[in-house]
């Protein structure tokens, strides 16, 4: 894993995720397909077998996307740099709080002027 985190390129890590997960998916689908193929010819222990890959790429693909949306949130941590020990989504949503806060308040002013 590299070191410095700030160097890692998001864009290219979404694109990375999309497409290491939509292939995992689609291979998924293809062994269900297959597995119901399988079954219908009356071959059962390879049904089996194929719904048990199935099953495995499904999983690999969720395990993919958490552990790259993981690398992708501590490249966006070492980005923003932050000082506080707090996390990174209550930081978010304590400058979402604000901003919202903001534009009530312009609100409030306009309509009382």
């Amino acid at each position: 894993m590299p070191t410095d985190l700030t160097a890692i390129d998001l864009a290219t890590l979404n694109a990375v995720q999309g497409v290491i997960v939509s292939a995992l998916r689609n291979q998924c689908c293809q062994w269900e397909q297959q597995s119901s193929d399988a079954v219908a010819d009356g071959r059962l222990s390879s049904a089996l077998m194929l719904e048990n890959w199935a099953f495995a790429a499904d999983l690999l693909a969720g395990v993919v996307s958490t552990e790259v949306s993981s690398l992708f949130s501590q490249a966006v941590d070492a980005r923003m740099n932050w000082s506080s020990t707090r996390s990174v989504g209550d930081q978010l949503l304590d400058a979402l709080t604000l901003e919202v806060a903001a534009a009530q308040s312009e609100t409030v002013e306009i309509l009382s002027a």
